[in-house]
């Protein structure tokens, strides 16, 4: 087996075009590594199969064992070469040589390739702040948000939040939520959540992940237009009625979107916050009717009977009273 791949590397220059093909495929059906630097004198044949096959073979097998190779593949500009490198980048386990090939990609015309080199650049930890800076200035916009993904100075990512690529700016977004802010600062990033409804709605799931200090204000600021999508984020984040995000939110003056999303729930926790909802004045009167709704196939239940006979005896509220006296049925 040794002297046949030995055999079919030397056959990698024969005149014969057959016999060099033939030996391609006995290497790569062998897998045989080795000849993965024999493959360097095809990558500059006339005929495009053997170009492709000596960029297969870097591909295939220069990563683990002839990183070099792919450095001297990168030096030599030829776009199908650096795209090898590129596509490759990922799987260099040493940093160093990873952000070195990554750099010798940087000056290159194809976008795909600059991301990749940019990502692997950032992804080995040896950018430098004067690249980063430059990849937040880059006319790419996928560029600019992988580098202000890793960012963490407050100016920056404040001024990338008037980016005029909606990716970049929830990335912005995303970045200033796991910092520190002073008031000013966290003031600029309010005001421009509140602005963008793109901001706006990666906010809101991270505020209630967290529980963050403006989590109110946050759903405040378009409860009336986003109603559905508060209620759903809701549901998302909270499992229990009993959640300490609720009565922030029912304190907050939110009762509408915890009435919301009550809706259809008829756990022991749930009914105990429901009951105390729709006794709740801050809570309006459809709100509280949809709840009543919701309870008609409960109405068998004792609980139930009893939390209608006290809101016959306790509403004025039309609407609230008529809902309650369908559920009743004593």
């Amino acid at each position: 087996m040794v002297a046949n791949i030995q055999s079919a590397i030397a056959k990698l220059k024969h005149k014969d075009v057959r016999q060099r093909r033939r030996a391609v495929r006995i290497l790569f059906d062998a897998d045989a590594y080795e000849s993965v630097e024999a493959f360097s004198s095809l990558l500059e044949d006339k005929d495009i199969w053997f170009r492709n096959k000596a960029i297969e073979a870097y591909r295939r097998w220069a990563p683990k064992h002839a990183p070099h190779l792919l450095e001297q593949l990168a030096q030599g500009g030829q776009l199908d070469g650096l795209r090898c490198v590129a596509a490759v980048l990922e799987s260099i386990q040493d940093s160093t040589q990873a952000a070195r090939l990554s750099r010798l990609l940087l000056d290159c015309t194809d976008d795909v390739i600059i991301r990749k080199a940019v990502r692997r650049l950032i992804s080995s930890n040896e950018v430098s702040d004067s690249e980063l800076n430059a990849f937040q200035r880059s006319k790419d916009h996928v560029v600019r948000m992988y580098a202000t993904e890793v960012s963490n100075d407050a100016s920056d990512l404040l001024t990338s939040l008037e980016d005029e690529h909606p990716d970049v700016r929830r990335q912005a977004a995303s970045s200033l939520f796991s910092i520190e802010l002073d008031s000013e600062q966290n003031n600029m990033l309010q005001h421009a959540i509140e602005n963008d409804d793109a901001l706006w709605k990666l906010a809101i799931p991270i505020a209630l992940q967290h529980h963050l200090p403006n989590l109110v204000d946050l759903l405040k600021a378009k409860r009336n237009t986003q109603r559905k999508f508060l209620v759903e984020a809701l549901k998302d984040a909270v499992e229990e009625a009993d959640d300490s995000r609720l009565r922030t939110l029912i304190d907050g003056d939110c009762t509408s979107i915890v009435a919301r999303w009550l809706v259809g729930r008829n756990d022991v926790k749930s009914d105990a916050l429901r009951e105390e909802m729709l006794f709740n004045e801050h809570v309006n009167s459809i709100d509280k009717s949809r709840l009543l709704e919701r309870l008609l196939h409960r109405q068998h239940e004792p609980e139930i009977q009893k939390l209608a006979s006290k809101l016959i005896s306790g509403t004025t509220d039309e609407l609230v009273l008529s809902a309650a006296q369908n559920l009743y049925t004593a």
